[in-house]
């Protein structure tokens, strides 16, 4: 059974989509069968991945749609790259919300829908838009694991304290089994004296135990992206790729 990780804060711009494609393709090149879910109409990771979401005629809207007439999933919806799987994004992905608002299940859709694919992969990375919607309900319903990105700066804090409600109430109501693997912290100086203050107060609110270690700003992700490419194929010598490679080496620590 693969295991599921979630991507998600309700504040945009934290780095949420940045962490979770680079992440699934470090463990792809681990050796491990990595689905990355882009469940954002934004369609980032579905960009970050080289792909152009208005080309994409079927994507993940399209994929649930057809599931939920048929209970089945058409594998050729998933595309890949470099070994990674991607269920992509497009301009439809915006209608998911109201489609499942129209089902009497709306919590569970997308746990049923992985269902489906749980076998071909070891892990089911979600790339989530950046609210407190269905869409992100559903990923959590459907994740084992939830990680929140942490960007250096007040508003994420306000996002963060929104985000953790949310997972308590989740938590404690609709899936007891999912777990808060960890906040990720994203530096956006490492001059600028809020980092310090943000990080200080992160270690103060949730202990180490709960801080991966920090993507550190650099500019080698803008051109990865840009590219097509993870950072650590694009610029395997940067400070990104050295950042990345620990936090996804953490992650697999904690999972197992």
């Amino acid at each position: 059974m693969a295991k599921t990780l979630s991507f998600a804060n309700l504040k945009g711009g934290t780095g949420k989509t940045t962490l979770c494609y680079n992440i699934a393709a470090l463990f792809v090149d681990m050796g491990y069968r990595s689905l990355l879910i882009d469940l954002d109409a934004q369609a980032h990771a579905t960009t970050h991945a080289g792909f152009e979401p208005i080309k994409i005629k079927k994507g993940v809207f399209e994929a649930i749609s057809e599931y939920l007439k048929k209970q089945s999933v058409d594998s050729q919806v998933i595309l890949r790259q470099q070994g990674l799987s991607i269920l992509p994004s497009n301009s439809k992905t915006v209608l998911l919300e109201e489609e499942l608002a129209s089902l009497t299940n709306k919590e569970s859709v997308l746990k049923d829908f992985l269902m489906e694919l749980d076998r071909d992969f070891d892990f089911i990375f979600i790339d989530t838009p950046p609210s407190l919607g269905l869409t992100v309900l559903n990923a959590l319903v459907a994740s084992d694991y939830l990680l929140i990105p942490v960007r250096f700066d007040f508003f994420s804090l306000v996002g963060l304290a929104q985000m953790i409600n949310f997972y308590y109430k989740v938590n404690t109501t609709l899936s007891p089994y999912l777990k808060l693997l960890g906040l990720i912290p994203i530096s956006i100086s490492a001059r600028a004296r809020v980092c310090n203050d943000v990080l200080n107060e992160l270690r103060t609110t949730f202990g180490e135990k709960l801080l991966f270690p920090t993507l550190r700003n650099d500019i080698k992700v803008v051109e990865a992206s840009s590219h097509g490419l993870p950072v650590h194929r694009y610029a395997p010598k940067s400070r990104a790729s050295e950042d990345l490679t620990k936090i996804s080496q953490e992650i697999l620590r904690r999972l197992t």
